[in-house]
């Protein structure tokens, strides 16, 4: 066997064992966070959240005519696969970037071999790339592409076949079309190592108009997508201003700030530590910053190469303190760690390069419990538990993503619930989210209509103009009062046409500042009466019977996650806050002993809160008799 076969071959070894080790813990369902919402765009080739992932829904589609389980189980599988082939991919590029540091060697140092395999399996095992993989979501095609493009660019410094460089030019552009930010922060590092080899004109030019030509087919997508009525077509970029501002990712702007550098530094720390093995024992960290040092002495362009994705990478991270998916962000960081990690190790002995195959397996070791999610079922069990709760011809009002984007495959995909009507209240405030219910809900939202006309002309300046309504208190105000309007209007309408209403908790009783008055008019003209997980609009004002809608939360008990997991942050307390409500409103109603049977299991589920505690016993007073 050739030297380049033996070379395709581990890397096929590796790829065919990322995937099995994948497949095993693969997600059976939908995922949280925005694997919902990646899943009904790719299935309807509609838009997803900008900048609009293009390359991603296509390929994922396509990955949806593979009969294997329902359309959640392919989107994840989907993962899986580019997950797999990112870890190859970097397997090669670690040839190629051994190989180039002896030049002269008709065969490959002994060592290399070895060393793809520990740097593919590496990744595969570290805990991000892991995760990602078992779950829709962008960031394994987006890895996979990264590395290529690592491949690409390293295999033509050692080459110098102009074929690659061109064709890693291509591979920019298409990964400009699944998350740009991270694949755009590499630019710096491309271009050291680019100009360094050395490049002629005429080449950078061809390159140059490769990546342009690649980046433009692709986001052509986006208003074709739009011109037909997908299940979700999200900032409909139906022309030159809405396109502009979905692929810019405009309404993520605020998020960007500097105010918060040394939380997130601490986060990207831990992150680190705990991504290639165990925090106790971070050898692979280790090993990595000793391969950096490594390449300042032996090869500067490979350093400043490797230096400059990372901190290009890092310092987006820290000014970019998003709620999820930050370690995702930091992908390309740890592929370049991975890189470092080959190098550090190219000139031990083959022996010694085979005995590191034991870092990823211990890696594979400690990250199993936390990253095999063949028995997932929060969202399954998460949506059932609204769905229970809700009678026929509902209209559910929530700002719980982790609700609505799952709740919408179900709806949307699954065809389940047909006759739920569910809005996402803080999206109200986008205008091609308000313009959407109109489609989908063409009747409740003509019942409204004359509020909607009132609401509706502030969202076109409110969204070209953000900055200057935020900070403007009248202009907010009136937009704000507009949409409470609408709001009511939707309540009153859908309960006069004989339907059901119900809120989660975090529309129904908001503590946000600007739903404050909204709040008071729904307390105002309705009882909210706890329904399970959601609340339930009465007309008037009287004592209720709470009927007893059983919360299932077995799934979100079960598992090991990360502190930092939604699971943990955002699920379980949902349910500790739901079973809290009905505890109160069950001992208002002198209802004493299902009220300390809910505030049982609410602290059965959320951490021990001593105010929870101390209603507790006083519920449990009240329920004893007097002597």
């Amino acid at each position: 066997m050739s030297p380049r076969a033996q070379r395709l071959f581990v890397a096929a070894g590796v790829f065919v064992v990322a995937l099995i080790v994948y497949s095993v813990t693969l997600t059976p369902t939908v995922g949280l966070v925005d694997s919902g919402a990646l899943t009904v765009a790719a299935w309807s080739l509609g838009n997803a959240h900008p900048p609009g992932f293009p390359l991603y829904l296509l390929l994922t589609k396509v990955a949806m005519f593979v009969p294997l389980g329902t359309i959640a189980v392919r989107a994840n599988f989907a993962s899986a696969f580019f997950a797999a082939l990112a870890c190859a991919m970097v397997s090669l590029a670690i040839a190629e970037m051994l190989l180039f540091v002896k030049p002269r060697k008709k065969e490959p140092s002994p060592q290399v071999l070895p060393l793809m395999a520990f740097g593919g399996l590496l990744l595969a095992f570290g805990r991000t790339l892991w995760g990602y993989a078992t779950v829709a979501e962008v960031y394994a095609l987006n890895t996979f592409l990264t590395a290529t493009l690592f491949w690409l660019l390293l295999s033509w410094r050692r080459t110098r076949e102009q074929w690659r460089i061109v064709v890693a030019a291509a591979v920019f552009g298409l990964a400009l079309g699944v998350h740009h930010v991270t694949v755009g922060l590499t630019i710096a590092a491309i271009a050291v190592l680019v100009f360094r080899t050395g490049i002629n004109v005429k080449t950078f030019v061809v390159c140059a108009l490769v990546a342009i030509l690649s980046v433009a087919a692709i986001y052509a997508y986006l208003p074709l997508a739009a011109s037909h009525d997908a299940a979700m077509n999200w900032g409909n970029p139906n022309d030159s201003e809405r396109f502009i501002r979905h692929v810019t990712a405009k309404q993520y702007r605020s998020y960007v700030s500097t105010d918060a550098q040394s939380s997130q530094l601490a986060g990207i720390m831990s992150y680190a530590t705990r991504e290639l093995g165990p925090r106790w024992l971070p050898l692979a960290i280790l090993i990595a910053l000793f391969g950096l040092l490594q390449a300042l002495r032996r090869d500067v362009t490979l350093f400043w190469f490797l230096a400059l994705v990372i901190a290009g990478n890092i310092a987006w991270a820290l000014v970019y303190p998003i709620a999820n998916d930050q370690d995702a962000y930091l992908l390309p960081t740890f592929v370049a760690l991975v890189l470092a990690a080959a190098f550090a190790l190219s000139r031990a002995s083959r022996n010694v390069a085979i005995a590191m195959l034991a870092l990823p397996v211990l890696a594979a070791i400690v990250h199993w419990p936390y990253r095999d999610r063949s028995g997932f079922g929060v969202t399954r069990e998460y949506v059932d538990n609204a769905f229970r709760a809700m009678e026929p011809n509902a209209l559910l009002m929530t700002n719980n993503w982790q609700l609505y984007a799952p709740m919408r495959y179900f709806l949307d995909v699954e065809k389940q619930r047909p006759d739920v009507k569910v809005i996402e209240h803080g999206m109200l405030i986008r205008g091609w989210y308000a313009d959407s219910l109109v489609q989908r809900y063409p009747e409740m939202m003509r019942a409204v209509s004359y509020e909607f006309a009132a609401y509706r002309p502030y969202l076109d300046h409110f969204e070209a103009e953000d900055e200057a309504w935020r900070s403007d208190p009248t202009m907010s105000a009136t937009m704000n009062a507009r949409l409470d309007d609408l709001i009511l209007a939707l309540v009153r309408t859908q309960l006069e046409n004989g339907g059901h209403v119900y809120a989660t908790s975090d529309v129904a009783l908001s503590r946000d500042a600007v739903d404050a008055n909204l709040v008071q008019r729904f307390a105002a003209e309705y009882d909210l009466v706890p329904r399970g997980v959601v609340m339930q609009f009465l007309p008037g004002h009287q004592t209720r019977n709470v009927p007893n809608v059983p919360i299932e939360t077995k799934n979100a008990l079960a598992g090991t996650y990360e502190p930092d997991d939604v699971v943990v942050t955002e699920v379980r307390p949902a349910y500790h806050q739901a079973l809290l409500l009905r505890g109160r409103y069950l001992a208002l109603a002198q209802k004493y002993p299902e009220a300390m049977h809910a505030y049982e299991q609410a602290l059965a589920i959320g951490p021990r809160d001593p105010n929870v505690e101390r209603e507790l016993q006083q519920v449990r007073a009240a329920a004893t008799p007097a002597p």
